[in-house]
């Protein structure tokens, strides 16, 4: 468990872990932090294979923020955008791991459309995720839909906007400025629909 405390050792993330129930770890993903690897590692935290089913962000001991508490409800909030939280803490995140591949600029038009809805489903909920412009990172792609992660930068907004971000990084400003003013996705999606077949 020590390993995993990153990227210096603190005695009160291992004791809220404990706490938790939280008594074991795997070395499993593609960062490798000296003793151990982790499926993933950001500026707030550092995300670890718990068991088939979960996966769990530990707050790194150097991490700017005090709380991973607020990302958590937000990400509570965002479900089943999101996977979904089985228990948090200030320096835990315990959620469903979600094993599929990163987003890339050559995906299917299926997934792309599906992403637009899971983003609109964002703003229904009054939620900006601030990370849209770059999705490739927070986006992962299984065979039947997509999942929206990481919140670490999200908040509550009157007017997110989380499908002009996707469709600026599509390079769409047109569909990104009509969407802005009526804020209709099944316009967009009917758009791209026959954008992709006269392609």
């Amino acid at each position: 468990m020590r390993d995993f405390i990153y990227p210096r050792y603190d005695e009160n993330i291992e004791r809220e872990l404990i706490e938790h129930g939280i008594k074991e770890l795997y070395s499993f993903g593609p960062i490798n932090l000296g003793k151990v690897n982790v499926i993933g590692k950001g500026k707030t935290g550092i995300v670890v294979l718990v068991d088939d089913n979960k996966v769990i962000k530990i707050r790194r001991s150097d991490s700017p923020k005090e709380t991973l508490e607020i990302e958590a409800k937000i990400q509570i909030k965002a479900f089943p955008v999101a996977p979904k939280i089985h228990d948090y803490g200030r320096n835990f995140i315990l959620m469903e791991y979600i094993d599929g591949r990163h987003l890339t600029r050559e995906e299917k038009i299926d997934i792309i459309i599906d992403l637009l809805r899971k983003a609109k489903e964002l703003e229904d909920k009054k939620i900006e995720h601030k990370e849209l412009a770059r999705p490739y990172k927070n986006v992962i792609v299984k065979p039947d839909r997509v999942y929206i992660i990481d919140y670490d930068s999200a908040s509550f907004k009157e007017n997110p906007l989380n499908v002009t971000s996707i469709l600026s990084w599509l390079n769409f400003p047109h569909l990104a400025n009509m969407y802005k003013k009526h804020r209709d996705i099944e316009e967009i999606v009917s758009l791209l629909y026959l954008l992709n077949k006269n392609q």
